[in-house]
């Protein structure tokens, strides 16, 4: 881990002990997991990903949109200061949010001038689009369908940005939670993903049945709801569909030599990201 994003004190980082939010009743929080998740999901596209690992997010699944912005930025500084062939090639992000007042995301210079940045430099971002069910923009993952521009409105050369909606299983059909829209630029199973999970969770819940062991039979249950401790887990989210295509883009690059410039990295993401399929076969309306 690189030292950018949030510290939790012991007993308190929702990956390792999983109970921040209910400590009474002992139950996991609802993201308890979740980035350790999303690393699994990388790893199954691109056995080989070096990751890079930037806690943004708390047990409840709420992220400050003030350390998002400066993890972004320290993470755009930190990529600098690595030698050309070990910077960062893509960056992939499960969150996200909506807007009450449209077109107020032309004063959020701070979070989108972060990542605009980062694909000046040659990162290529892939973003969640969300689970709300509905057509509504969906931040950043919406920036998608924007061109990047200089300071003076003029269009520059940058990595792409890419957007990512859930499918079931079938890859056939969206998933009923998933956004979508013309803001949408792709789509990745999304649905009962299976992946990797903090063995070190296990919540207050139990079985809902238990029957001891007695007269030489063996103990009977039915499977603990929050018990971890295989290491994996199965989840649903566009959360999941980001880094599977995050994945996707990762295994390609290993056709390309890396790439010593930002101007060769942005041409070598665009032809990447333009062989990668879009719609599901079963299309969009």
């Amino acid at each position: 881990m690189v030292p950018v994003g949030l510290r939790f004190a012991p007993g308190t980082n929702p990956e390792v002990d999983g109970v921040t939010v209910d400590k009474v009743n002992g139950t996991l929080d609802p993201m308890a997991g979740h980035g350790t998740f999303i690393a699994g999901v990388v790893r199954q596209y691109c056995a080989d990903a070096e990751l890079v690992i930037v806690p943004v997010m708390y047990g409840d699944g709420a992220a400050d949109e003030t350390d998002l912005i400066d993890s972004l930025e320290k993470l755009l500084v930190w990529n600098r200061l690595r030698k050309e062939d070990r910077r960062l090639d893509v960056l992939t992000l499960s969150l996200g949010y909506y807007h009450e007042t449209p077109g107020s995301v032309d004063d959020e210079a701070g979070l989108f001038a972060a990542l605009r940045q980062l694909q000046r430099d040659g990162v290529c971002i892939v973003a969640a689009a969300g689970n709300g069910a509905t057509t509504m923009e969906f931040w950043p993952a919406a920036l998608a369908t924007q061109s990047v521009k200089d300071e003076h409105g003029k269009e520059v050369p940058a990595a792409p940005l890419v957007s990512v909606g859930a499918t079931n299983p079938s890859d056939d059909t969206v998933a009923a939670f998933s956004n979508t829209g013309s803001w949408v630029t792709h789509y990745r199973c999304g649905v009962a993903v299976v992946s990797t999970m903090p063995t070190s969770l296990d919540g207050s819940l139990r079985s809902a049945l238990h029957v001891p062991a007695r007269l030489g039979m063996p103990a009977r249950s039915t499977s603990n709801p929050d018990d971890y401790s295989t290491g994996f887990g199965v989840w649903s989210g566009s959360s999941f569909s980001a880094p599977a295509l995050a994945g996707q883009v990762a295994q390609a690059l290993r056709d390309h030599q890396k790439e010593s410039s930002p101007e060769r990295r942005i041409a070598v993401f665009d032809e990447v990201v333009a062989k990668l399929p879009s719609l599901p076969s079963g299309g969009v309306s």
